[in-house]
């Protein structure tokens, strides 16, 4: 079994259209969340399961995340970046960022979700099915969508947004959804012309399916929300400061308020 990551990418490139006007003057990943930058929490999440070397790709005002976030020193992390003139979608995204990165496995999160997803028994997941792709997904409840990851009892992907089409021949599929957080191996997107716009789903997971590639799920039952509406931002934000929400989740939050300190209150 080879070592766990070390390196991770998180997409941040995104001009967050559903949360304007507050993305006007604020790029998305910078949006409070409980008084804390919503991007702090996925590099905690990072962090904590032992990822330090991390590359956030950036579009929209990135010169405000970078004079924020600088190299990562102060939060014990070594951030790089990956910009992009023109914006890229998820698969051009990922591939430009990976083209400076190790040839590893490595882990690729959305820069405005907050969860508790276990990390390392993702991992552990993703080597026991010698998965060319692991992806975590949620209940098909967690979310208003009408495109989900069906899987086998095993976890076993088949489709992906109804592609490729059903067949009579897989076995009785459950549905999740996609909760942005997903483990590659490098030769996924070796292929993948470099520079090129385009959504990792459409472009390379659909495709890989459709020729027999071995894509695998983890399940996740916990927390998990997807920050990028107003109204999610409003009703996450709430339940922080009321401390409604899930133990971890309010554990992770002043864990991450305390953690970056530096941040704001520099000498």
């Amino acid at each position: 079994m080879s070592l766990f990551p070390t390196q991770a990418i998180v997409l941040a490139a995104g001009l967050g259209t559903r949360l304007r006007p507050l993305t006007n003057e604020i790029p998305k990943p910078l949006l409070p969340v409980g008084g804390v930058p919503i991007l702090l929490f996925n590099l905690y999440l990072l962090k904590q399961a032992g990822i330090k070397n991390i590359t956030l790709n950036l579009h929209h005002q990135p010169q405000k995340v970078m004079r924020l976030l600088g190299a990562g020193k102060s939060l014990g992390l070594n951030l790089h970046y990956s910009l992009e003139p023109k914006i890229l979608g998820t698969a051009g995204g990922i591939a430009q960022a990976l083209h400076q990165m190790k040839p590893i496995t490595t882990f690729v999160v959305n820069g405005d979700i907050l969860c508790d997803v276990d990390l390392r028994k993702m991992y552990q997941r993703h080597q026991e099915a010698r998965a060319l792709a692991t992806l975590a997904c949620v209940p098909k409840d967690r979310a208003k969508v009408e495109s989900f990851v069906e899987f086998s009892e095993s976890g076993k992907i088949f489709r992906i947004a109804h592609q490729p089409p059903s067949q009579f021949s897989w076995p009785k599929l459950q549905k999740g959804i996609f909760s942005g957080i997903h483990l590659i191996e490098p030769k996924v997107l070796q292929n993948y012309p470099t520079h090129y716009p385009g959504c990792i789903i459409r472009e390379v997971y659909q495709p890989l399916l459709a020729q027999g590639g071995c894509l695998q799920t983890y399940f996740h039952s916990g927390a998990w929300w997807d920050l990028g509406s107003i109204e999610e931002l409003k009703s996450v934000d709430q339940g922080l400061w009321r401390e409604t929400l899930s133990e971890n989740i309010l554990r992770q939050w002043k864990e991450i308020r305390t953690w970056s300190k530096s941040l704001f209150y520099r000498s």
